[in-house]
């Protein structure tokens, strides 16, 4: 088939740098203003510590756990498995203003991608993923929320 023709009749999934450009991009403008990662004073940058830190950290756990999902046939964070998330839920979030990917998002997560357990993904690397991946505005990113996989 005419690799034309594939490109349209099967959209691309979205790439992991696509789904975390808001989180990379909030951390240029910290770093551009003199931001760097031992500097964790949230009232300066209006967020709490753990948010901030997980700029460096959970970039890191994405590179070292990226290639161990994608052997797992993880290629996109399309292929991960997604909940939904209730306002009682303890994995609700709303996410800090900073983080949000589009002006039509109100920064409430009422879904979250899963990083799954894999063969060789440590389990830090694999929590670190998560926390990672639960500052991506997924509602500002339409990726479609209702459906589990």
């Amino acid at each position: 088939m005419n690799q034309k023709l594939v490109s349209v009749l099967v959209p691309e999934k979205m790439s992991w740098a696509t789904a975390t450009q808001s989180i990379w991009k909030c951390k240029i403008r910290i770093e551009k203003i003199g931001g760097s990662r031992v500097d964790t004073e949230q009232t300066a940058w209006g967020l709490d510590a753990q948010v901030y830190n997980l700029f460096w950290t959970g970039k890191e756990a994405i590179k070292k756990g990226l290639l161990i999902l994608k052997k797992a046939g993880f290629e996109s964070v399309e292929d991960l498995p997604r909940t939904v998330v209730g306002f009682s839920s303890k994995a609700f979030q709303d996410l800090p203003p900073q983080l949000r990917s589009s002006a039509t998002s109100n920064s409430e997560q009422r879904h979250r991608v899963l990083v799954p357990n894999a063969q060789g993904l440590h389990r830090t690397t694999q929590f670190l993923m998560q926390e990672y991946l639960n500052l991506v505005d997924w509602k500002g990113l339409e990726l479609p929320s209702t459906e589990t996989r």
